[in-house]
Order: structure tokens, then sequence, then C-alpha cells
């Protein structure tokens, strides 16, 4: 079951990170097996940290430059950007995971200079990379699950919130 859910959670994390840009009007697309990530240079990342009943994980959002400038419409640092991108993102996941009947709780994003990731990203088989016609992205999930973790047995009815939608009551 573990392992089937974090199939799940990573399958959400990669969904929605292109939707995420897409409405940033930012084209990325899944890199192709083979593709080497040598020449990529990362700018910066966005980590936010999250809980749940029985879950404990980390969300990790890295940028070269060009997708940082191309989604960014304000006057809004790098580093705050890629932490208002990995915010996003989770947020996303915790809308999926509502439906799911788990409910996340998130930290609060800090930024990590991207110029040592390559290593990492090169020993990392789980990250998740995406170019675009300039520059690429990379998220990747890292769950720990125990062994009591289980989705909800019956179906969320609750129309789920609309991403970028405010709700006030």
């Amino acid at each position: 079951m573990i392992s089937e859910a974090s199939k799940i959670f990573d399958q959400e994390v990669a969904a929605n990170c292109l939707k995420l840009f897409a409405d940033y009007q930012l084209d990325i697309r899944v890199r192709q097996a083979g593709d080497s990530i040598a020449a990529e240079r990362f700018l910066l990342c966005g980590i936010v940290g999250f809980t749940a009943k029985n879950l404990r994980g980390v969300l990790v959002l890295a940028a070269t430059k060009e997708p940082l400038e191309l989604t960014n419409h304000t006057s809004t640092t790098h580093r705050d950007w890629v932490c208002e991108l990995a915010n996003q993102l989770l947020g996303r996941l915790k809308n999926r995971m509502l439906l799911r009947g788990v409910e996340l709780y998130a930290s609060t994003p800090v930024a990590l200079r991207g110029e040592h990731l390559l290593p990492i990203l090169q020993q990392n088989p789980v990250a998740e990379i995406f170019t675009a016609d300039r520059g690429a992205v990379c998220v990747w999930l890292d769950c720990e699950f125990d062994d009591a973790f289980a989705f909800s047995e019956t179906t969320n009815t609750i129309a789920p919130v609309a991403e970028g939608a405010m709700l006030l009551f």
C-alpha cells in the first residue's frame, strides 16, 4: 500500500507541476529518458515541508533562471518566487489529496541556491525533470509514510476549489 501511495503522490505532483506552469503561460514538458541534465544550471529551489496523519514529507521545486523570469509577472525576487511556486504546487497537491481523505499541513517554504543540485539530481531517479523552450524545472517529493497510512475508503464528494480561487466565509 505504501509504495502505491508514494506513486500516487508522485504522479499528482508531476501532473500538477505541468498545470501550474501552464497557468503562468509557460509550456513545460517531461524531459525524455536519456536526455542529459549536465548542462542545466538550476538557479534556486523552493522547499516546503508538510505533514498529514501517518505521513511527513518535503516537496522540492528547482528551476533555472528562465522559467522563473518568464512566470514571475511581479517585482518579487527569484528567491521569493521559487518559494511561491513550490507553495502553490503543494497547495494543488493538498487539493488533490483532500479528495482521497488526506489532509496535508504545510510549513513555510524556504529557498536554497541551486548550484549544488546537479549531483543530487543525477543520483536521484525520483526527480521529475521538465524542459521549456528556454530552461528547465525539476520537482521531487520525498515522503515517509507510517505503516498506518491509508487513503480514505470513501470518495470525497465535495467539489474541489478551483486553483487560484479565493473563498470568503
